[in-house]
């Protein structure tokens, strides 16, 4: 039992600072968290969960913490406790109170993650009340437990806080049934938190931090001027159709001139190739202006080559973080990239969509920096339909709660609305948009119907510039091995899939559109991984059946610039193979509503606006959705939330491959394995010759499991290093190529 006054510390001395006391620490926190708050609206809520979240360290048995003399003890839950009593929790006004719940869970899972106050309530309030509970729901110690011990810490935050009054702030009811608001309403509250004490923490060693970890303010006037130049480059040196052009610069000015539209949300539906990338950044640049908003964010697909986005986008723009799970971000940008604390962000709807529906304090962190954002989703047609009901719940919500503006784009804009129990009403900003589909049609679609391999790659070897987009590896793989039968000098002939690496998939990208410009032969085989975000032009294009957004997408690398005489050809076929077509059941599901539409109609039509809408109706209306997910949601279980809101359901496995044009970062990769050395920042540098696996029993057959040292112990990391011994596996023209029977195993 503690007795007389006593001095009570946060953290101990290092070589940057001596010991900070417990009152200093919470008072910059909170104040930090005060001023993140400020940006969601709830600033006295922010700081209130600050000011609070370690009240566990006004304890003796916490105390030996920071001296190495005690472990295993927990001061997050004590802190969430002291909250729930304070504020009414245990009672039933208190529990109507959601922007209270929303701090008590914030303060609870800032080390740990998040825990739903159903999930704790019992546990807080047995840990208030017993002298002798001792069992956190992680299962450590609690730093304090029973009334004698709240009470004795009371009064040495009162004697830190003499004046401290709890603020007023606004009582919100919580929904009823679903909690997939109020979650996000915590998981703001949570990032505000958790940003707050790590940036107090790291700059206690580095005064800077903050500064260092933050970039300058969105500059919209000098950007929009910059874009104006860039785009009056891109006129100049255009090669495109007139016509066409002429429809750019009219998409390009709508954009801008909707950017003075009322903050909320939009969709932009246009045709492929009519420059929505520059003018969705026309109308995000207005609107900020209008409105004072802080940065631009732009998702792009989990499938993109976003290097190719960044590139153009930093003629641009000074200030660009690109934030993506492959990404090599250097020492000075990873903080950044945990904080986005950037004016213009460029991601993956990965990382962006799963940040909202996470329970990890890392991934939070940022959140409240989305907040009076632009947000730009290209190529929305890339939502899976299993996660677009409660996707577009937290987008409505971001918009009603948290002052965003987010823009759905595509060229096969899907209707939410078709879903069960969705509200989706975003404001068109191109309402007549089927005209311009209209004025861009560029290609004549064929429906082939059966096709073997053997006759496409006939008719492709009689092209200069063909592609053909096929749904399985194994069939791209089987298609380019028969034009290199036809053609042995291959001349021209590229494979572009996911077996080979991101490295050298760029480096070939960059060789096909040389030759393109150049009007030498080109015949690409490819599989879904050019579909968005690779702005090729062939004249003709073969499509194996798909669903219908990636066979639009296909012919919108068909023909872009309006320069073949008579237009492009696409020609949508069924491969005559044996065994599965598609790479997975939804995927075939869609390619089905496809068939079957297309049946009805002589000649299918890319351009039909009604028939895209017929097409979502048909696949949204046969959607179940994800059950685990909405039980968890009812729930409010946010370990379990994060767990089943998955845009790709199976990651794989990592394989790091010796690509020749990295060779000495491979030698690099494999010295640190022997040597047992390999660190996180090794494996982001790795990222470059790092391909995805399905099969991992399959890639242990033929690698080795890279492992980073924590203390003692030897930890997988998922990631795999091609043995010495099968360097043969990965061929220079199409990558990783193991034995037919393995390859059914580990690639889709």
């Amino acid at each position: 039992m503690e007795s007389g006054v006593r001095d009570y510390y946060a953290k101990s001395a290092n070589d940057y600072h001596g010991k900070i006391s417990n009152r200093e620490h919470l008072q910059r926190v909170g104040g930090l968290a005060r001023i993140f708050g400020a940006e969601l609206g709830k600033a006295d809520a922010a700081g209130l969960a600050g000011d609070f979240h370690d009240f566990g360290k006004y304890a003796l048995r916490f105390q030996g913490v920071p001296q190495d003399t005690h472990q295993g003890i927990d001061h997050a839950f004590p802190g969430a406790a002291e909250l729930y009593r304070r504020l009414g929790l245990n009672t039933i006004l208190g529990k109507r109170n959601a922007d209270a719940v929303c701090v008590v869970e914030a303060v609870a899972g800032h080390h740990d993650g998040l825990v739903g106050l159903p999930q704790i309530q019992d546990d807080l309030e047995e840990m208030l009340a017993d002298e002798d509970w001792d069992n956190c729901p992680n299962g450590k110690m609690p730093s304090l437990h029973g009334e004698t011990e709240f009470r004795q810490a009371e009064r040495a935050f009162e004697r830190d806080f003499p004046d401290y009054k709890f603020p007023s702030f606004q009582k919100r009811s919580g929904t009823s049934q679903g909690y997939l608001e109020d979650m996000l309403d915590t998981r703001m509250m949570f990032s505000c938190l958790v940003d707050a004490d790590y940036s107090v923490s790291a700059s206690d060693d580095d005064p800077n931090y903050l500064e260092k970890n933050s970039r300058p303010p969105l500059a919209a006037d000098a950007m929009l001027k910059k874009l104006e130049e860039h785009c009056a480059q891109l006129r100049k040196n255009s090669k495109a159709d007139s016509g066409i052009n002429a429809l750019r610069n009219e998409v390009y000015d709508r954009c801008g001139k909707a950017g003075e539209l009322s903050v909320g949300l939009f969709t932009l539906t246009a045709p492929t190739g009519v420059g929505k990338t520059v003018a969705m950044l026309h109308f995000a640049l207005r609107h900020c202006m209008q409105h004072g908003l802080n940065r631009i964010i732009v998702v792009l697909p989990f499938l993109t080559l976003a290097e190719q986005t960044e590139l153009e986008y930093r003629k641009i723009f000074p200030e660009i973080l690109v934030d993506h799970s492959q990404r090599d971000l250097p020492k000075e940008a990873r903080e950044l990239a945990l904080r986005w604390d950037s004016p213009v962000i460029i991601t993956t709807s990965v990382r962006f969509f799963e940040s909202l529906f996470s329970a990890n304090p890392g991934t939070c962190r940022k959140l409240h920096h989305i907040a009076n954002s632009v947000v730009l989703f290209d190529e929305s047609q890339s939502l899976p339909a299993s996660l677009a009901a409660p996707t577009v719940a937290a987008v409505n919500a971001l918009c009603k709660k948290y002052r965003c503006t987010m823009v759905f784009s595509s060229a096969t804009q899907p209707d939410f609305s078709a879903l069960p129990q969705t509200s989706w009403h975003p404001l068109e900003i191109l309402e007549d948009h089927p005209l311009f589909f209209e004025k861009m049609r560029r290609v004549t679609a064929q429906w082939r119907h059966e096709l073997s391999l053997e006759q496409v790659a006939q008719e492709m070897c009689m092209e200069n510039n063909a592609c053909c987009i096929v749904n399985l590896r194994r069939h791209a793989r089987k298609l380019f091995e028969l034009l290199q039968t036809k053609d042995p000098n291959g001349e021209g002939l590229f494979f572009l899939t996911t077996d080979i690496c991101p490295g050298q998939r760029l480096e070939v990208v960059a060789e096909i559109k040389k030759r393109q410009r150049e009007k030498r032969r080109c015949l690409v085989v490819a599989t879904q991984c050019i579909e968005a975000g690779v702005d090729l032009d062939f004249d003709v294009m073969f499509r194996s059946m798909a669903p219908l957004e990636a066979i639009v997408q296909a012919a919108g690398r068909c023909n872009r610039n309006g320069s073949c005489p008579g237009g492009g050809r696409l020609s949508v076929f069924l491969p005559e193979e044996e065994g599965r077509l598609y790479p997975g059941d939804s995927y075939g599901r869609a390619a089905s509503v496809v068939i079957n539409l297309w049946a009805e109609q002589k000649v299918p039509e890319l351009s039909d606006s009604n028939q895209i809408r017929r097409y979502y109706e048909r696949y949204f209306n046969e959607e179940k959705g994800n059950a685990k997910l909405e039980d968890a949601l009812r729930k409010k279980n946010y370990k379990e939330v994060e767990k089943h809101y998955r845009l790709i359901e199976n990651a794989g496995a990592a394989l790091v491959v010796p690509w020749a044009g990295a060779a000495e970062l491979f030698q690099k990769i494999s010295q640190a394995v022997r040597e047992e050395s390999v660190s996180a920042a090794l494996l982001r540098e790795a990222a470059p010759v790092t391909i995805t696996c399905y099969g991992e029993a399959a890639v242990r057959a033929c690698a080795t499991p890279i492992t980073i040292r924590k203390g003692k112990a030897a930890i997988e990391t998922g990631t795999f290093l091609l043995n010495t011994g099968f360097e043969k596996l990965y061929d220079p023209l199409t990558g990783f190529n193991p034995d037919s029977d393995m390859h059914e195993d580990l690639m889709l």
